[in-house]
């Protein structure tokens, strides 16, 4: 009699183990597609706005949303497009100092060509980037190999290494300013000019966003930096007291 008890007792634990197996995947399941979902609710905030809604909500971007609407940019960002917007951070504005800022808002046509300075026609996420550096660069290094061939084994070698280019891969892009950017691209990091690309791929209705901790300025914009140049005089005075102080131990001998 025990036997048959002990045999039931083992059927029935084998009966139930595909029931506690499949309840447990899908608990799983449910867990692991919490936050995908949230990610995907989160793209679709952004997705719903133009360029210039996410700017002027982005708490990051106060001192931006400023400079736009200074220089009556709002609109053009709001409904034209696709646009590519490097976004300067508050902290790549407050590195500027404020009379530098101060100076920018009170010279508007100065203002709009920075502004401008940030913007390419066109959608470019990161991925776009990407790509189109590691192609320009290809294509460089292999014109690059041509040309050398008349040059000798030792420029075909430096071609082949990589030794011609020390910027790692590159592309160029044209601002609404008609001034070209260079952007840098090296182990998963973007550069724009000497700005690093903080955060990517913001998209909107009208285009995408990507977040850069400096404000990058045009060769045709002059700003006057106020407190480098104070530095610069202060730097300068020990040289012209050493000299003075060489022409007194001269005379004294």
């Amino acid at each position: 009699m025990r036997r048959w008890i002990t045999l039931w007792a083992c059927i029935l634990a084998l009966l139930a183990m595909p029931f506690a197996v499949t309840a447990a995947v899908v608990g799983d399941e449910n867990v692991t597609m919490t936050p995908a979902d949230q990610v995907g609710e989160m793209d679709n905030q952004t997705a719903n706005m133009t360029i210039a809604a996410y700017i002027s909500q982005d708490q990051n971007l106060t001192r931006l949303t400023e400079a736009i609407s200074v220089a009556g940019l709002y609109d053009t960002l709001n409904s034209g497009g696709p646009y590519t917007v490097f976004a300067p951070s508050d902290d790549a504005f407050d590195a500027l100092g404020n009379e530098t800022v101060n100076q920018l808002l009170n010279e508007t046509d100065s203002l709009t060509m920075v502004l401008q300075y940030h913007v390419v026609e066109g959608e470019y996420t990161s991925a776009n980037l990407t790509s189109m550096a590691e192609n320009q660069t290809e294509n460089q290094t292999g014109n690059q190999t041509e040309n050398q061939t008349e040059g000798g084994i030792l420029d075909i070698f430096s071609g082949l290494l990589g030794m011609g280019n020390e910027t790692g891969n590159m592309t160029t892009l044209t601002t609404l300013a008609g001034e070209d950017l260079n952007v840098t691209v090296s182990d998963g990091e973007v550069m724009i000019e000497n700005a690093t690309v903080t955060m990517v791929d913001i998209n909107t209705t009208n285009g995408v966003i990507h977040i850069i901790d400096q404000v990058l300025v045009p060769a045709s914009v002059n700003l006057t930096m106020a407190e480098n140049q104070t530095t610069t005089m202060q730097t300068e005075t020990p040289t012209e007291t050493m000299a003075e102080n060489q022409t007194l131990v001269g005379v004294v001998q």
